[in-house]
């Protein structure tokens, strides 16, 4: 999450100490420069006494500046009361302007008080000629247009005339009357949008010199005496309008003692008792793998290596006596291992994680495992490959040391040919050591609050900070230290194959065809040259190469060009959730040398195109928005968008990047007519724009317990809930299963590394291991055609070193995704709030353009607590609530209070928090929907996936639990979908398919709590294809009074098919929801059968709920349950829930549940705002 709350506690004192070391210091309450120092100077500010008078000097300035067309101004305070802001005072401005080449004809230049007030003073260019602008509708304007050379503009006034000078000859003079101007000097300001060319209106380009507002008005001889000092500009430094990226100066590493006692969580009920799982299988079995090769499976196991005295080459001798270790839990974490073997309780129920040590982070560890040699085909070689090991490694096999591992995400492969007993069994051994700088973590409770995110462990770069503790996710103790990924052994023959790319490329706006691209790497360990056929065979496609491998080896290209078969005519697309299926093809390469062992890899691919909206500033400083297709220019040295420190430059609406030194007219970029998101982010997948909205997962698993069965429903609920991006915060989830799962359910990854926020967190102090993690990361994954986006860094940029390194791999190794250096501000907007805020704000107020992170609090359900918080501590709130992170920032319980009452019991707690989760969580994305394309292109929350049972952020729970939140989030992301925009009462039709949807009948219906109708809309339109259509606005302040109404809106078809439902309960404030209170109950009938059509493994039901009730039923939930027990069935994914019906209406929700809990008798329970308990037993098939 955001470090933005830690950096302001930190930057106050900084900005303290700052104080007497700013540019201009300005004298206290005056504000007033130092008359005797230039103003860039650090000064010392003295203290004035209130009765003090105001001192005058004789000028402001000289500012020297240099700004950009599309960049933004200077501003320059000046004293309040200085007389030389009323409208009599005589007054000299004076400045030597250099233009760029492509200057505006009419363009404000420099001068002082407010550009868009009726007085003010600026230089300026009118219709291409030099003038002295006085206010809007007064100007001196000289007769002749000037060149891009120096020129000096000088402009006196003496109380009642005015004269302007261009280079020391008067070009223009007047009497005017000018009013008194507004307290500041503003070099390249941004010209009035009635008097500029084009919108958005630009800055002044070029270089200001001298710059200076003096007292009095100098006469033409003095004028003529300020033309003899031309500028010149190697002897100066000029100040940048558009400042680059700064380097981080501010860091937070964690702490240096544990917290005060006083602050620790305390319970009602002692820890657990520790439960032990079953033992995994006693020997190691190899299991072939459908990418080949086989994975060490069981027979693992774990020892602390402070127990051990024996030698490492002893230790992975075959036969050593491992009987004392534990049997270990891989792949997993050390703390997984000691869970499982019941030496702790699970950290996650109550308070237990507080009966684990922190010494486990401490100390270091031995894995070990044996296995018997496979048989392979004569002249194989194999290599043990491991996947992933948290943090640094040391691999030893039979007695041998093979070598390191260093970090998370680096694989170790090493080449076990020669040392593999033929008929026998062989010993592989690996020494674990934790991150360097495990930290202090902080240990969340009501008297601390959430504490600090993260610490030390920033430092080391590629690893599961967030293990050290967040304030949605506790230490772990271990660190998530271990083998946490699987460890494979692979056969290939003497040449083997690499790492390859599949590049496909769409000729787009046609998408009727394709071309596919694969590269290679053929590595030949013989030392001699080897001869062999490459054979590349996806679905239909089958291709042959003769090649010759050298012992340095070598990288085969396949292109369309030699091989026609690689040019696909109507391929199947891979398309983001919502918007097609995300089609994926299968690729077998085979490479057989003649007389000698083949090697094999496998992979799958998606055929599709990524592209960037994005306003980037050209080599003339001009702001320009285009289109960006990296893969067009892949082959080239470097990328064309410049994202180093230098390239990143501040904009008028915030920041962007540049184009790369002499790439403007590269055929990467395609310019864009509609400049409605500037300067923030738009992507494209196969030439059409996505609508965005999504969320991060900051760790998949507190554990790292990553196995398909356990991650896939998290995907299943992201898809079902319309959404269409994950956002791998600092790469926390980096393996094979996200991304293949991800590829399968139309999921863009948005994919980090493993930096924290600048200015806030520590840096990695070691860029080279970070780099070699990259390195790797990007060769393994980088044919995932998920993955949108690199990202070098959470809300900031990664230090200069490691953002070069960045840049270079991710280009040289990929090249068909766009490089962000940070997630946030640059061409995207700043994070947050992560607060509750009014609803009706996200419509047009809160996260305009491309939001990454968007936070709210989102209770979890009353099933919920009985799960994880003992009986004992759930109510009142206690501080097992605070240590599962609840910290609802924003007032939440203040308003929850102000409009339903004091919540007396958790029940009606929960029953409260669950009616702002839905409206709160919808209005997110409906404000985002409210604003498409203009300035919206993107809205992620903060966040979507829960690591362990945490309270604070996420849609759903840990367990497959939804919250409401989740509901409002599905109904919101509908791909056609009718809403009331809140802050307009504005009714709107949202269409995000690629097909427009025609005659559709948009009605609303307004009643009130009673159920009587009181107003009634309607209106035919058609919806264009990704796009919002305004449909009418609804007078709600007449009717909502000091209560609450309830909005009802319905989107049907053509033949009367209901396409988008929606209903709002409004008031004219928080307290006007207090009527709510006071509804009668109302029964809503329920009624559910089993019925065909789930997928594999699930079983399906269809559940009519009907309210029977002359009255609105509002936030119905469904549950469902084994039997008539309190045993919740989950995974369960309903079509829709916490549903809120009109008397006399009905809905038909889906469920589906796995099928192996099925097979007990299913109970559905029904609550809700207004709704009376009811259970009810599904039935078996009708």
């Amino acid at each position: 999450m955001s470090a933005c709350r830690d950096f302001a506690r930190l930057c106050a004192a900084v900005l303290l100490s700052a104080a007497t070391v700013l540019p201009n210091t300005l004298y206290a309450q005056a504000g007033q420069p130092h008359p005797q120092a230039p103003p860039s100077q650090p000064l010392e500010v003295p203290v004035l006494r209130q009765h003090q008078p105001f001192l005058p000097y004789e000028h402001y300035g000289p500012y020297n500046a240099h700004l950009l067309t599309g960049g933004r101004g200077l501003e320059k305070p000046l004293p309040e009361r200085d007389p030389i802001l009323n409208a009599r005072a005589p007054w000299t401005l004076s400045a030597w302007v250099k233009l760029d080449a492509v200057a505006p004809k009419t363009i404000l230049i420099a001068g002082a008080g407010d550009p868009a007030a009726e007085d003010s003073r600026y230089f300026a260019l009118i219709d291409g000629k030099p003038a002295l602008r006085l206010g809007s509708g007064h100007a001196l304007v000289a007769a002749k247009n000037i060149d891009n050379g120096w020129h000096l503009f000088a402009a006196t006034y003496d109380g009642t005339t005015a004269h302007f000078y261009v280079d020391t000859v008067e070009a223009a003079s007047g009497s005017i009357v000018s009013g008194s101007i507004d307290p500041q000097l503003i070099l390249g300001p941004v010209t009035p949008p009635a008097e500029c060319d084009t919108l958005p209106c630009p800055h002044f380009g070029g270089y200001i010199a001298d710059f200076t507002l003096a007292r009095g008005a100098k006469t033409s001889s003095e004028i003529a005496s300020l033309g003899k000092d031309r500028p010149d500009a190697d002897l100066i430094v000029f100040e940048e309008g558009s400042k680059p990226w700064p380097i981080q100066s501010v860091q937070y590493i964690g702490n240096r003692a544990p917290q005060d006692p006083s602050t620790m969580p305390q319970q009602n009920v002692p820890f657990s008792k520790p439960k032990a799982a079953p033992l995994p299988l006693s020997t190691t079995t190899l299991v072939a793998t459908d990418a080949g090769g086989w994975i060490l499976n069981g027979g693992w196991k774990l020892v602390e290596a402070p127990n051990l005295t024996a030698t490492p080459e002893a230790i992975s001798a075959p036969g050593f006596d491992a009987a004392s270790w534990m049997p270990a839990t891989v792949p997993g974490t050390v703390l997984s291992t000691m869970i499982d073997r019941g030496r702790y309780p699970d950290p996650d129920y109550g308070l237990d994680n507080l009966d684990i040590p922190e010494k486990l982070n401490r100390q270091d560890y031995w894995y070990r495992a044996e296995f018997v040699t496979p048989k392979t085909v004569p002249g194989s070689h194999l290599r043990l490959v491991f996947e992933g090991i948290n943090y640094r490694a040391e691999v030893w096999c039979n007695g041998q040391r093979l070598g390191e591992i260093d970090g998370a995400f680096m694989r170790g492969i090493f080449d076990v040919t020669r040392l593999l007993r033929a008929d026998g069994k062989n010993a592989v051994a690996i020494r674990v050591s934790p991150v360097p700088h495990p930290g202090i973590p902080n240990v969340q409770s009501i008297a601390l609050g959430s504490g600090l995110n993260g610490g030390a462990m920033e430092l080391d770069g590629p690893t599961f900070m967030s293990s050290e503790g967040w304030d949605w996710n506790p230490p772990m103790h271990d660190r998530n230290t271990g083998l946490w990924q699987p460890v494979r052994l692979v056969a290939s023959g003497a040449v083997e194959i690499g790492d390859p790319q599949v590049v496909t490329h769409l000729p787009l706006p046609d998408i009727s065809q394709a071309d596919v691209l694969i590269n290679v790497p053929l590595r030949n360990v013989a030392e001699h040259t080897v001869e062999g056929t490459l054979t590349a065979s996806f679905e239909g496609v089958e291709i042959h190469e003769q090649v010759s491998v050298p012992p340095e080896g070598v990288v085969v290209k396949l292109a369309p060009a030699a091989f026609h078969e690689l040019h696909l005519d109507h391929p199947r697309l891979w398309w983001p959730n919502g918007y097609g299926k995300p089609e994926l093809y299968h690729l077998t390469l085979t490479f057989a040398p003649n007389g000698d062992a083949p090697s094999e890899k496998k992979l799958h691919f998606g055929v599709r195109e990524i592209s960037y909206e994005l306003s980037l500033l050209n080599n003339e400083g001009e702001l320009k928005r285009v289109n960006y297709d990296p893969t067009l220019g892949r082959e080239a040295a470097a990328p064309q968008v410049d994202v180093t420190h230098e390239g990143m430059r501040q904009v008028a609406q915030g920041w962007a990047s540049s184009i790369a030194q002499g790439q403007d007219n590269s055929p990467v970029f395609e310019p864009v007519a509609d400049t409605r998101a500037t300067p923030d982010l738009i992507i494209r997948v196969n030439g059409v724009r996505i609508a965005v909205r999504g969320g991060s997962w900051g760790l998949d698993d507190s554990r790292k317990r990553v196995s398909r069965e356990h991650l896939e429903p998290f995907f299943r609920y992201d898809r079902e809930a319309n959404l269409d991006v994950i956002r791998n915060w600092q790469g926390q989830n980096t393996e094979e299963v996200f991304y293949d799962l991800a590829d399968e359910y139309g999921m863009l990854v948005w994919n980090d590394f493993w930096e924290v926020t600048t200015d806030s967190n520590a840096e990695a102090e070691d860029p080279q291991l970070f780099l070699a993690n990259a390195r790797d990361t990007i060769l393994r994954y980088r044919n995932h055609p998920s993955i949108v986006m690199w990202c070098g860094r959470n809300e900031g940029v990664p230090q200069p070193i490691i953002n070069r390194g960045l840049i270079a791999l991710t280009h040289q190794l990929d090249g068909t995704r766009y490089y962000s250096p940070s997630s946030n501000q640059v061409n995207l907007e700043p994070s947050g709030p992560y607060s509750y805020e009014n609803p009706a704000d996200y419509y047009n107020k809160l996260d305009p353009g491309f939001a990454v992170e968007v936070g709210t609090p989102s209770l979890p359900t009353l099933e919920w607590f009985s799960r994880w918080i003992p009986k004992q501590d759930q109510w009142p709130i206690t501080d097992d609530w605070a240590y599962h992170n609840w910290h609802p920032y924003g007032a939440f319980d203040q308003h929850m209070e102000a409009m339903f009452g004091m919540a007396t019991s958790l029940e009606q707690y929960e029953q409260q928090a669950q009616m702002m989760n839905y409206v709160d969580y919808r209005a997110i994305f409906e404000g985002f929907n409210a604003h498409l394309w203009a300035p919206n292109g993107g809205r992620l929350l903060w966040m979507t996936q829960p690591s362990w049972p945490s309270m604070l952020w996420g849609i759903l729970s840990s367990d497959y639990d939804t919250h409401a939140s989740y509901y409002g989030t599905q109904k919101a992301c509908e791909p056609l979908h009718i809403q009331l925009d809140l802050a307009a009462n504005l009714v709107q039709v949202i269409n995000t398919t690629r097909e427009e949807a025609k005659q559709l009948k948009a009605e609303a219906d307004v009643y009130s709590l009673d159920g009587k109708l009181l107003l009634h809309k309607d209106q035919m339109l058609d919806a264009a294809t990704d796009n919002v259509t305004n449909a009418f606005p609804l007078d709600l302040a007449k009717l909502e009074g000091d209560t609450t109404v309830i909005v009802h809106l319905a989107l049907s078809g053509a033949d009367g098919t209901l396409r988008s439902r929606n209903l709002y309960w409004r008031a004219a404030d928080d307290a006007g929801y207090r009527a709510m209170n006071a509804m009668p109950q109302a029964h809503v009938a329920v009624s559910a059968h089993a019925v065909q059509g789930a997928g594999e493994g699930m079983q399906r039901y269809s559940i009519v709920l009907k309210n029977e009730a002359t009255v609105p039923a509002l936030n119905t939930k469904l549950g469902a349950f084994e039997g008539k027990s309190e045993n919740e069935v989950l995974p369960a994914f309903y079509s829709d829930n916490y549903v809120s019906l009109l008397p006399g209406e009905s809905e038909t929700v889906t469920l589906e549940i796995p099928a192996k809990d099925a097979a007990k008798p299913l109970t559905l329970k029904v609550r809700g705002w207004n709704v009376a308990p009811e259970t009810v037993e599904a039935h078996e098939r009708q």
